[in-house]
């Protein structure tokens, strides 16, 4: 085979019934995404993650996204894959296309934050409750009094991040200090109209906690356009902690997740499925960390802000 440099008929093997060394990697594209996943850097990274690990192992990707969740279910039901791994897949269409496929699957980041629903899953994901209350916590001990949460969507990791917060921002301020929520457009034109409501935070004390680095820096940039400083008149905040937050001026103080972490366990754990072995950790956690940077401050008693 070396010799004549055969290349196995991948494509014939993956509409048999043999094994095709192909891995499905299937993305719930988020409803809020204006045009693809793949302009968010999380999307990117993980899949670059996962497409190196499963090569070394042998395998091969093939890479379904949509918002039609019932057209990536039948795009996966048309090919002979040895495993699947959804990305930002909910729960309910999570176990379909395990029941329809008969193949192993494993999730990442699965659009659910009620644990009742991921029960039965192999789901790999972040300490989400936790890493919202840990940002809400550093925030109130640099001195700030008002945080405004910012996301854009009412489930999965997002909602997470928010109820982790709100949590901890009553159990500091009051059982009558709610976090304020507010929604972003998936336009820019709908999110630039939120970011301007925001200007009535200016010498408040107030922090922008944003559930992507993304729109936080999307808001560092569209307020310092109206000569608004970060943080010197209002704190931003992110989660991610990805390359929009380094390259960011100020730097953005966000949430960091070990995206290659994420990748390795899914990848771990899908062979260890494929291989027919037991798998009792069904849903391993990251640890999600504080990447402290320069778009929030320690606020100075008795100086004006």
């Amino acid at each position: 085979m070396v010799k004549y440099n055969y290349i196995p008929r991948f494509g014939l093997n993956a509409l048999t019934n043999k094994d095709s060394k192909i891995i499905s990697i299937l993305v719930n594209t988020p409803d809020f995404v204006e045009r693809t996943p793949y302009e968010r850097p999380f999307y990117g990274n993980i899949i670059g993650e996962l497409e190196s690990m499963l090569r070394k192992r042998g395998y091969y990707i093939m890479l379904f996204s949509s918002k039609n969740i019932p057209e990536i279910m039948k795009m996966t039901m048309g090919w002979n894959v040895d495993g699947i791994i959804s990305i930002s897949m909910p729960a309910k269409y999570y176990k379909q296309i395990g029941k329809q496929t008969g193949k192993p699957i494993v999730s990442i980041d699965m659009n659910e934050y009620d644990p009742a629903k991921i029960a039965g899953c192999f789901n790999v994901t972040s300490r989400d409750y936790e890493g919202g209350r840990h940002m809400m916590g550093y925030l109130l001990d640099q001195g700030i009094e008002k945080v405004v949460y910012l996301t854009n969507t009412k489930s999965g990791a997002d909602y997470c991040w928010y109820l982790g917060a709100s949590e901890l921002y009553r159990e500091r301020l009051g059982e009558n200090a709610a976090l304020e929520i507010h929604m972003l457009g998936r336009t820019y034109d709908e999110r630039a109209m939120v970011y301007d409501e925001m200007r009535r935070l200016i010498g408040l004390r107030s922090a922008l906690f944003f559930s992507t680095d993304f729109n936080a820096v999307e808001a560092i940039g569209y307020l310092q356009r109206r000569q608004i400083s970060i943080p010197e008149d209002i704190f931003v905040a992110g989660f991610d902690d990805d390359i929009y937050a380094r390259l960011c001026n100020p730097r953005l103080t966000s949430m960091s997740v070990d995206v290659s972490r994420k990748a390795e366990l899914a990848v771990n754990m899908l062979m260890r499925l494929i291989d027919g072995e037991e798998v009792r950790e069904s849903e391993p956690k990251i640890d999600a960390v504080i990447a402290e940077r320069e778009s929030v401050m320690k606020v100075e008693e008795g100086l004006d802000y």
